[in-house]
């Protein structure tokens, strides 16, 4: 039998030295191994370290003295005590196209570590349903907080008018101002215009606060404007019944105008009725507020959570009250509901819905 050597094996000369270093590569790598399975994990950033001394922008797609600067401005002096945080909100206006311009920017181009915050235009979640060319972003994507209150819109006269009612628009034109033409100051009147046979004539080109201007001055006739935004910049015109309000165009009456005639109600053709109904859906989330994609969870929630917790903030109803905004708060899970409800909608009464908008100049 032979015996087996134990001798270590020795290697010719040539080939020490490389092995001398490949025992020091794999010491290295022993080391460098368990150090990686025992070195703790450094501690994630928490959403106050994140926020605290941070400054949050919070965009307009609108002009300075509008409604949603003016609910922006209310709901960014209120939410910082409710993050964690305390961050700073500095307002950021960005009127071009009636708000969609804001929301693209928010979409695609505003940082999403959740430091960004906006007020949309109502109509936006709905501009890519209905095929709206310039929207350039997935509503399903963007993250939102909640809407303040709902958005119901009228069509109303300066008082000095001989128009009265809806029926002597059906017989006589209308000027009424308005800011571009996707807002909602322009393709309503257009809208109704198709479906009633109303004769408004849009006159296109005014900031916000200047088409409510125009309406004093005499330059037009009247406008068709959210009401809580027509009480809470020009709440003269109500109390001193310096305005007639024609019509209504929400889904139910709003409170204080129960003798106003529902706009609905002027349309007689049963498709138009529900379809001009799917797009004053909208009015629902009256004033949203959103974020961009992306934005890390734990951030959102908190964002969530600021927002909810604002809406009950007695400082903040007790400001919302004086500058007569009123608070009819919905959550972001709530408007994501809806949202998934809207885009269920039977194909047939969308695509004449984007027939009645396009014919109003919407899209």
């Amino acid at each position: 039998m032979h015996k087996i050597s134990r001798r270590p094996l020795a290697l010719p000369a040539s080939q020490a030295p490389f092995a001398r270093s490949a025992c020091r590569v794999l010491v290295v790598l022993s080391f460098g191994m368990a150090a990686a399975f025992t070195a703790k994990p450094a501690a994630a950033q928490s959403v106050e370290g994140f926020y605290k001394g941070k400054t949050v922008t919070a965009i307009v797609g609108s002009g300075v003295g509008g409604g949603y600067d003016a609910v922006m401005r209310l709901l960014s002096r209120h939410i910082t005590r409710h993050i964690p945080g305390e961050p700073k909100i500095v307002v950021q206006n960005m009127p071009a196209a009636s708000g969609i311009a804001a929301l693209n920017h928010v979409y695609n181009i505003a940082p999403r570590d959740g430091s960004v915050i906006s007020g949309a235009a109502n109509t936006m979640p709905f501009d890519p349903l209905f095929g709206g060319p310039a929207a350039k972003f997935d509503v399903f994507k963007l993250n939102w907080l909640g809407s303040l209150a709902k958005q119901t819109n009228v069509c109303l006269v300066w008082g000095a008018t001989p128009l009265k009612t809806l029926a002597d628009v059906q017989q006589q034109k209308m000027r009424v101002s308005a800011t571009g033409a996707t807002g909602w100051r322009s393709f309503l009147p257009n809208l109704i215009n198709g479906v009633a046979g109303t004769k408004f004539e849009v006159i296109n080109g005014y900031e916000s606060a200047a088409s409510m201007l125009a309406v004093e001055r005499g330059e037009v006739d009247g406008l068709c404007a959210d009401y809580a935004t027509v009480k809470s910049t020009q709440n003269d015109w109500v109390e001193q019944k310096k305005i007639v309000v024609l019509a209504q165009f929400g889904l139910t009456p709003l409170a204080g105008l129960e003798h106003v005639p529902m706009g609905l109600d002027s349309i007689a053709d049963p498709a138009d009725h529900r379809a001009v109904e799917l797009f004053m859906m909208q009015q629902e989330w009256g004033r949203p507020f959103v974020m961009p994609p992306e934005v890390p969870a734990d951030r959102l929630a908190a964002m969530r959570a600021a927002f909810d917790a604002t809406m009950k903030d007695p400082a903040f109803l007790a400001e919302a009250e004086k500058l007569r905004i009123d608070i009819d708060p919905m959550t972001g899970a709530e408007m994501d509901k809806m949202f998934k409800e809207a885009y269920a909608t039977p194909p047939e009464v969308v695509e004449r819905t984007k027939v009645l908008l396009k014919r109003a100049g919407a899209i």
